[in-house]
């Protein structure tokens, strides 16, 4: 989930690498570092208050000696660190993805099934949202067991149920609200 302070960093980070023709660049260095920053035992590090903006640039810089990145990346971790930030980088890169993906022209929907789906019909279905929103779509199949048959796709903030769980719970609640004469 991001923050409106991730919202605020990721756009100006977007701006400056449209700006430099970099978004392609920027957006892998920061999936990079998102992996390694979401690591559950990272968190309360940057978090912490015995962390000062200096230790934390220092650690910023001790980071980027032994990964490639870009200038304009390796100065928006310091950026981050300075003003204490650093623990907003997972919200950073997930609304950055959002706005290079709206600035593409593409989507990400999440297709939950069964079973796994053949991959025609996973291109059916990306197919479909292709057609519905008029954008490229970026597919992540998931297998959930609990589903029972049928597929969930979660797209744009909205889920669109076709899964028999569902199916059968609106006929059970169909079945417990009705009432016989008999």
């Amino acid at each position: 989930m991001t923050t409106r302070v991730a919202r605020r960093y990721a756009k100006a980070l977007f701006s400056l690498a449209r700006d430099a023709q970099a978004l392609e660049p920027v957006a892998a260095e920061l999936r990079q570092l998102r992996q390694a920053f979401d690591d559950p035992a990272i968190a309360p590090v940057l978090a912490s208050p015995l962390m000062t903006p200096a230790r934390l640039v220092s650690l910023v810089d001790q980071l980027t000696q032994h990964v490639a990145l870009s200038i304009l990346t390796k100065n928006f971790l310091r950026v981050l660190a300075e003003n204490r930030r650093l623990d907003q980088l997972v919200g950073v890169y997930d609304h950055f993805e959002a706005l290079h993906d709206r600035a593409l022209g593409r989507i990400r929907v999440t297709i939950r099934s069964a079973a796994a789906l053949s991959p025609e019909r996973q291109r059916e279905i990306v197919a479909a949202f292709e057609q519905r929103t008029g954008k490229t779509v970026l597919a992540t199949a998931i297998t959930d067991a609990a589903l029972l048959g049928g597929v969930l796709v979660e797209a744009e903030g909205k889920v669109y149920d076709g899964s028999l769980r569902t199916q059968l719970e609106h006929l059970a609640n169909e079945m417990a609200g009705a009432r016989t004469y008999l």
